[in-house]
């Protein structure tokens, strides 16, 4: 749902002159007719009931955007803590390093985004392209924030945070190293885990230390302390068992759909996609698990059946598979994540 608009309408060639010709932007490309430069929407959160505001730049802004960060930008990576918005990189990766600790902390950066200033994107610009002239600096934050933050929306806005993030990272992997733990960061969620409950504690001070020298805020609602009875998430995925693996709700429920499509076939046809996504996902994340060949088979997936009830037989990895700094196991990953909320599916089933 469309609520509003940046009435700003952008003249490209003439706002961003450096910009456009080391970027050889063409006449066409920079004659930007559009009435607005971003049209901003709202979409519920997938987890809750809070809505979040989408800044989505219009096409012609949106291409120069993309031309930034695939021909500057990107050519200077994030740290290595960062998992999200990093080619190659995964949740399940994300969740793989924690796989096997006792004790789990777990937080969240409130409005991640929006939390991103002009001021730290031109901080980082000084770190990281001190090369580029203050002229130059000037047009791409111009170029890449929306009302002084990084835009929710801009392809641009990812790498920028997580090159914003950098010294933050930096600093919280020394601690961590420090602490014998390991310290992780996907976009907004920040997962610390160890054998000691101590050591996540003067984690958890290093963290609010460092957000509050970039002004930023920790979500109080989304910090946890959990030990080793309890079932601890990292991106989603449940890393307390022998492997990683999707929640066993997420099983659960994948299973009964599955069920219900052998049952209801005509009724369940316009959800098999969906449930093949799932299914796809599981694949991805724990494609060793008994329950799925059996799964893939009520849905017609025989391919993927006769693969792993091979790779079974034979205690065959599938995937690439990254160790655990704190126990050295090592287990497969995924390089998926399913964005569907299964809950509204079962909904919709109802009606």
């Amino acid at each position: 749902m469309i609520f509003g608009s940046d009435d700003r309408k952008v003249n490209i060639l003439e706002e961003y002159p450096t910009l456009c010709q080391v970027l050889e932007v063409s006449q066409e490309e920079g004659n930007c007719d559009c009435e607005v430069s971003y049209n901003s929407f709202i979409i519920k959160s997938r987890r809750s009931k809070k809505y979040r505001t989408i800044d989505a730049p219009c096409p012609h802004l949106k291409s120069i955007q993309r031309a930034l960060l695939d021909r500057l930008l990107a050519s200077v990576p994030p740290h290595d803590a960062a998992a999200a918005f990093v080619r190659g990189k995964s949740i399940a990766m994300n969740a793989q390093r924690h796989h096997g600790a006792s004790h789990l902390f777990t937080t969240d950066i409130r409005s991640f985004f929006p939390s991103v200033k002009d001021s730290h994107v031109r901080e980082m610009l000084r770190i990281h392209f001190p090369h580029f002239s203050q002229v130059f600096c000037e047009e791409i934050i111009s170029l890449v924030t929306n009302g002084g933050q990084l835009p929710q929306g801009a392809p641009s806005s990812p790498h920028i945070a997580n090159l914003v993030m950098s010294k933050f990272d930096e600093r919280c992997q020394e601690a961590s190293d420090n602490l014998k733990t390991v310290y992780t960061r996907y976009a907004d969620d920040i997962s610390i885990s160890s054998n000691d409950a101590a050591s996540l504690r003067r984690m958890e001070r290093v963290v609010r230390i460092g957000l509050d020298a970039l002004d930023m805020e920790i979500h109080s609602e989304k910090t946890r302390h959990l030990g080793p009875q309890q079932t601890k998430l990292v991106t989603g995925l449940d890393i307390g068992g022998s492997r990683i693996r999707p929640t066993r709700a997420f099983r659960r429920k994948t299973s009964a759909l599955v069920r219900m499509s052998v049952k209801y076939p005509g009724k369940m046809n316009r959800h098999r996609d969906t449930i093949r996504g799932y299914l796809a996902f599981w694949y991805d994340i724990d494609p060793i698990d008994p329950q799925l060949p059996s799964l893939l088979n009520q849905m017609a997936l025989h391919r993927w059946e006769v693969r792993l009830r091979a790779a079974q037989e034979t205690n065959q990895r599938l995937l690439p598979i990254q160790p655990n700094p704190l126990q050295g196991r090592t287990q497969t990953n995924g390089y998926t994540k399913v964005r569907s909320n299964i809950v509204s599916l079962f909904k919709k089933l109802r009606d």
